[in-house]
């Protein structure tokens, strides 16, 4: 028996009478039992799982067994790669979210979500909230300059103010301390080449995107030279439809129209140098520390070489980040390396501070959470550790137990506590989402995760081992690790140096056996194609994969598409791969179209009119029911969205929109009268199926549905009806060991009502 194809079509006529036909060629012959299923895969099968180190089930990570003693895995039911594909409700869902987060998080500091503004000639561009780390600076350390209640209660009036000054006088910050008194929602940072009056259009047109109660600031606009009284007023307009506030930061002499003055604020008062490291000493600190560090003669003197008594508002707050840095660490300041850092300042701030992580512990923990920012501080840890490990080179090539019996540690794992490392890597915890016990680490400013990515890979030589790192990460036992591996690390390195990852991991990994590491390739794409020449190159090899008739390599191709990283329309993509003799493909294809799906729910008129369509045909009919039922058990909706009194968090999606949307429901009946009647994949048909069950035995408007699911399958096709009265028998078997008895009761009385 081949592994895939020559399943049996419906036949043809009404979805809402017709009865699926058995298998062409007695192949799928049989009733609801199914028929025994072949033990050896077809050409080019794999194993369904993978070992934890991504080896294939069954294969050492040393190299594979003797052909002759190892025991094949079946290609359906339990066990196989179809059941587990079918077997997790919602996790094509769930990746999708991970995903969504994973690359927001090496977006630079971008909104993950859906939230978007134009901003530049017409483009589409994800917005970018402020870094907390400028927000939490304005709100604890500010001095504030006796302009500021003139400004707070212009910006009242306007919601469009444009303060003006000469550098060092704080505009940046008084902006941004405006803005934190006045929106209620989030504070978003506008790039420099916002075009007005797109601004403006897109704050009047799409006021349910941007969230009422916004702020935006916009520093040094690259456009205020052509800004006039015109455009100016538009704006104004539409951030009071809005209920937003903008504040515009220029330098002296920028603006070319009179007309505007009526909107500046000009700032004449700038804070002492000295009393904004004051007031940085003391919010990181305390009072009593800054005060008694700031009393001295030797650092005042320092204060006053580094930064004079001119105004220089930015400078000053980078040296008492410098100073706080080194007492919170040292418990002392040294006011040499304070003169260096200085002589440093107009280099970036992230180069210093990168450089300046003191040893190779440090540096592993700040790419671990670069990699996995937001994610549970045990996983960062663990893999911080496993690179550290992979870096350090201070540990004895022998490692022989001492007089004392007790084998030497070459590090120091009590050397450092969090709380030290979080603040010398700018980070913080928070609690995990939900109620959940424990810890999630993240960077303060967003924008950190991919530029310690970024230095990483292009200021030392450690290419092979962060390639070697990731690989380990993609096939870890948690999803979520999996998922911000590939996309935020490997998906960075592949825009940066696409060639060279590309032949060292992508190719590679499409052609492994794992079905982890192929799919990590999809993600790492999905971030790397945001790069137009990156998508082109890449476009170009997945096409050749099309053609290359190795099963894992097509299998990867159809992960790529479903997460559409490059051009073309995915869908119809996905269904040139319907008629490949390969399990392993079908599966792929089915999670392409899950992701899909997921990703848009207006895709499920598409993907199930293309289902429909191959199911008739004999070369790709048990594809078709094997991506049906993968999709159907893969996405789900979150019941908080749509309907909050639901009793359980989510329903399956295609049931959900086929109970309302009338144009889906031929197909989506159809398609599970061929599943239920395609008896190579019965297994999984019944396992679908009992997960839906088991989530409306506990709602009981989500039974309603199922019960119209039965109805509508069983209306005229006996054989349906039957098969599916078996499964509700199989509910309430004495044998099982938590029943179903609400939901079983419900399909027999709907099955005796249409007399089968």
């Amino acid at each position: 028996m081949t592994a895939v194809a020559a399943g049996g079509p419906p036949a043809a006529g009404d979805p809402g009478g017709s009865q699926p036909a058995a298998g062409a060629g007695g192949s799928a012959a049989g009733g609801g039992g199914g028929a025994p299923k072949p033990s050896a895969p077809g050409p080019g099968q794999e194993s369904a799982k993978d070992n934890p180190d991504g080896t294939p089930q069954g294969q050492s990570a040393s190299g594979p067994e003797d052909g002759a003693d190892r025991q094949q895995p079946p290609q359906s039911g339990p066990g196989a790669e179809s059941y587990e594909a079918t077997g997790q409700l919602g996790q094509g869902s769930q990746r999708r979210g991970l995903l969504q987060n994973a690359v927001a998080n090496v977006e630079g500091d971008m909104v993950g979500g859906d939230k978007y503004v134009v901003l530049l000639g017409g483009r589409k561009r994800k917005l970018r909230a402020l870094s907390p780390l400028i927000a939490e600076r304005v709100r604890f350390a500010y001095c504030p300059p006796a302009d500021l209640p003139d400004a707070r209660e212009a910006l009242k009036r306007q919601r469009l103010l444009i303060l003006r000054s000469a550098a060092g006088y704080g505009k940046s910050a008084m902006a941004v301390r405006l803005l934190l008194g006045a929106c209620r929602g989030t504070l978003y940072h506008l790039d420099s080449g916002v075009d007005f009056a797109s601004l403006a259009e897109q704050l009047e047109n799409d006021g349910g995107v941007i969230e009422r109660g916004a702020g935006f600031l916009l520093e040094r606009p690259d456009d205020i030279g052509n800004l006039g009284r015109e455009t100016y007023e538009k704006v104004q307009g539409a951030l009071s439809q809005a209920d937003a506030w903008m504040v515009v930061t220029v330098a002296a002499g920028e603006l070319a129209d009179g007309e505007l003055l009526a909107g500046v604020r000009d700032l004449t008062d700038a804070p002492q140098p000295l009393e904004v490291v004051r007031a940085h000493l003391r919010w990181r600190l305390g009072e009593r520390d800054a005060d008694r560090l700031l009393a001295r003669d030797d650092v005042r003197e320092v204060i006053a070489d580094l930064v004079g008594g001119v105004p220089a508002c930015r400078q000053a707050g980078d040296l008492a980040a410098a100073f706080s840095e080194q007492y919170d660490l040292q418990g002392s300041v040294d006011l040499d390396r304070l003169r260096e850092h200085r002589a440093r300042l107009e280099a970036e701030d992230f180069e210093i501070w990168a450089e300046g992580l003191p040893d190779v512990g440090s540096r592993s923990f700040a790419l671990a959470l670069a990699v996995l920012n937001g994610l549970p501080q045990e996983d960062v840890a663990q893999a911080a550790r496993s690179l550290r490990d992979r870096l350090d080179d201070d540990s004895p090539y022998l490692r022989a137990p001492g007089a004392d019996g007790r084998v030497f540690q070459a590090k120091d794992l009590f050397e450092t506590p969090r709380r030290r490392q979080l603040l010398r890597l700018r980070a913080q915890e928070r609690d995990k989402p939900g109620g959940e016990p424990g810890k999630v680490l993240e960077y303060k400013d967003p924008g950190y995760a991919r530029r310690v990515i970024l230095h990483a890979w292009t200021q030392y030589e450690i290419q092979g081992e962060l390639l070697d790192w990731l690989g380990e990460l993609v096939v870890h036992p948690a999803e979520q690790v999996r998922v911000y591996a590939a996309a935020s690390g490997l998906g960075v390195l592949a825009a940066e140096s696409y060639r060279h990852v590309e032949q060292r991991v992508l190719g590679p990994w499409a052609r492994s056996d794992s079905a982890l590491r192929r799919t990590a390739v999809a993600y790492a794409l999905s971030v790397a194609c945001q790069s137009p020449w990156v998508q082109e190159q890449a476009s170009a090899l997945v096409n050749g994969w099309y053609s290359d008739e190795r099963p894992q390599v097509r299998a990867a191709a159809a992960r790529v598409h479903g997460l559409a990283a490059v051009p073309g329309r995915p869908v119809d993509e996905l269904a040139r791969l319907f008629t490949v003799d390969s399990v392993m493909v079908a599966v792929a294809v089915g999670c392409a179209l899950a992701d899909l799906v997921a990703d848009d729910l207006d895709m499920a008129g598409s993907v199930l009119s293309t289902l429909r369509a191959r199911i008739g045909d004999h070369r790709s009919g048990r594809t078709a029911v094997l991506a049906f039922l993968i999709v159907a058990a893969q996405v789900v909706v979150e019941t908080k969205d749509i309907e909050p009194g639901a009793a359980v968090p989510e329903w399956p999606t295609l049931l959900y929109l086929a109970h309302r949307r009338a144009e889906l429901r031929d197909s989506f009946v159809w398609l599970w009268r061929g599943a239920l009647n395609e008896s190579f994949f019965h297994d999984e048909a019944e396992q679908v199926i009992g997960g839906w069950a088991r989530l409306a035995e506990r709602d009981s408007e989500l039974r309603e549905m199922l019960r119209l699911l039965v109805g509508a399958i069983a209306h005229g096709d006996q054989r349906s009806g039957r098969i599916l009265r078996s499964c509700a028998d199989d509910w309430v078997h004495p044998e099982r060991i938590v029943g179903l008895p609400l939901t079983a009761a419900m399909v027999h009385a709907q099955l005796d009502l249409e007399g089968v």
